[in-house]
């Protein structure tokens, strides 16, 4: 009868234990590699930062683009952006211009 109880107990403690420590794992191995987990929380930092670079690449872009609309539309038009733009549009050169042709 002693033998008996003495069992018991012994099966009941490696029970609780390898439920305690089963658990614990789960949680812990949850905790890093979850749906809000360690290596997620790196994760989202990385595209976070990801998304702000290409967000201040736009606004660079942005801009460059508004002084060239400026210079072009202002009470003031820059000569040489204009000139540009027209021969760009035009196709054509100045006869003083130095013109290379590059075979692709």
């Amino acid at each position: 009868m002693i033998i008996h109880t003495r069992r018991r107990h012994i099966s009941f403690l490696v029970v609780f234990h390898t439920i305690a420590w089963g658990s614990s794992a789960y949680f812990a191995h949850s905790a890093y590699t979850g749906n809000r987990g360690i290596i997620a929380k790196k994760e989202a930092k990385a595209k976070t930062q990801e998304t702000l670079d290409r967000i201040a690449e736009a606004k660079h872009v942005r801009a460059t683009w508004e002084r060239r609309v400026n210079q072009l539309s202002g009470t003031e038009v820059d000569r040489d952006l204009l000139d540009e733009r027209q021969r760009l549009m035009l196709n054509l050169a100045h006869k003083n211009d130095l013109v290379i042709e590059l075979n692709r």
